[in-house]
């Protein structure tokens, strides 16, 4: 039988090559992913085009730590929900696997609402205190207020994703979220260059198309063919279960939630140094994203892998599944960093026409090269940890690299030193080297044995 007609849960618990199941599952997610930070050098260079690109790309640099502090709510839900999930389907308990699905979109639903409102009402006074001014205050809050809308789609979706993980299918979600961002892409292209909107135009088009894959979610959730559809009676929220949820589910979302408020505390530091560098941090992380973003898809793969062995007591293929995501990942990074480092400067050139920021994000480029290697290997420690149920230890890496170490560190450099806005980049290579070694003592304490 070949590779690809075997079921997933086979691959997941039984398929001897591991590597070529690794890659058969996170292939997927990659390609996804890496469309994902196509599409966000697609949005860039649109904007990039406007005679106010430096305001604009300043605005949404700033925009995203604190969006990604409401979507730590929905992450957090979907680390639980594939730690949970994954360890049921390994012990062959369906029922249980089916009562945590329903309550995962329950929640997801719930949540998103209440994110929606919360941020809509609150940017403005967010941006304020992160030092954002005149049009770079009015980009950053029009790109703010528009996405408040996509936030119950974007926490359904997680909710589906986690899901269909858990069980090995990579590939559902894919399907749906290649379909997202070629719409997202069309869109962007239509409502920025032809209609004229600007950073409204990006916004609304991410809204579009995020809203567009709904229905298909919800279709797929309740199919009464799928072998884990859910009815009526799986959408109830037992105390017992949220209480179980909620628990593994908060030390990632609130490591997520620190992380982010972090990068929003780092994005009031940059913009300090002027809007050219903080457009320049901008530019230089959608490059880096089309390493990073799809290195990612490792971490989430591992968590189901070792999710369902432990489940399935298979605990020596829960730490193999472990090695074999680490070597691929590195192994991969190193090779994308080899083959963009020679044309960084006409990547970046495409993003900006402003020469000034164009410099910066050069400087800046060298630095985050340098480090993507080692952010796939963090990205790997949060996969295994999260799979396990040691979202604690998740919790300690993720809060510890920016808030123990980079936040002290850009400070200090900034005002002991005269290294200028180096202090920043310094100051990141520093933080993702010392984490590593303290995950690496983490890693050791992990017993590989089932908690659900």
């Amino acid at each position: 039988m070949v590779l690809e007609n075997k079921d997933k849960n086979y691959l997941l618990l039984k398929e001897k090559k591991l590597y070529r199941a690794f890659m058969y599952l996170a292939f997927p997610v990659m390609a996804a992913n890496l469309l994902k930070s196509f599409h966000d050098l697609v949005d860039t260079y649109f904007i990039g085009q406007m005679e106010n690109s430096v305001a604009a790309q300043a605005g949404i640099s700033i925009t995203w730590p604190l969006l990604n502090i409401f979507l730590s709510l929905s992450a957090g839900l979907a680390v639980a929900g594939v730690a949970i999930i994954s360890q049921y389907l390994g012990a062959k308990d369906k029922e249980s696997a089916r009562q945590y699905s329903g309550l995962l979109f329950i929640l997801s639903i719930i949540i998103g609402l209440i994110v929606n409102v919360l941020l809509f009402l609150f940017s403005p006074i967010v941006l304020q205190l992160m030092g954002a001014e005149g049009s770079v205050y009015r980009e950053g809050l029009t790109y703010l207020r528009v996405r408040s809308f996509e936030m119950v789609f974007l926490f359904l979706f997680t909710a589906f994703q986690a899901m269909r993980q858990a069980r090995g299918d990579t590939t559902t979600p894919v399907i749906l979220s290649v379909i997202s961002i070629v719409i997202n892409i069309i869109l962007t292209g239509l409502f920025i260059s032809v209609l004229q909107w600007g950073i409204f135009g990006a916004a609304f088009a991410t809204l579009i198309s995020q809203a567009a894959v709904s229905p298909l979610i919800v279709y797929l959730t309740f199919k009464k063919s799928d072998e884990l559809s859910l009815t009526k009676e799986y959408l109830k929220v037992k105390r017992s279960s949220m209480n179980r949820l909620i628990r593994i589910a908060m030390p990632s979302a609130a490591s997520q939630a620190l992380s982010s408020l972090g990068f929003l505390i780092l994005q009031a530091v940059i913009l300090s140094y002027g809007d050219h560098v903080a457009a320049a941090f901008s530019l230089g992380n959608k490059v880096s994203n089309l390493l990073l973003i799809p290195i990612m898809a490792f971490g989430s793969i591992l968590a189901a892998f070792v999710g369902q062995n432990i489940g399935a007591g298979n605990e020596k293929r829960a730490l193999q599944s472990y090695h074999v995501s680490r070597n691929l990942a590195l192994g991969i990074s190193i090779l994308g960093c080899l083959i963009i480092f020679p044309f960084r400067e006409k990547i970046l050139s495409l993003l900006t026409n402003d020469a000034e920021t164009l410099a910066v994000a050069m400087e800046y480029m060298i630095w985050v090269l340098l480090t993507q290697p080692l952010m796939s290997l963090f990205q790997n420690y949060l996969g295994v940890f999260n799979g396990s149920g040691n979202t604690k230890y998740s919790f300690i890496i993720a809060s510890a690299r920016l808030w123990v170490i980079r936040l002290p560190l850009i400070l200090a450099f900034k005002h002991l030193t005269n290294f200028g806005r180096s202090g920043i980049w310094y100051a990141m290579v520093i933080s993702n080297v010392i984490i590593l070694v303290i995950a690496r003592v983490l890693f050791a304490k992990i017993d590989f044995r089932r908690k659900f």
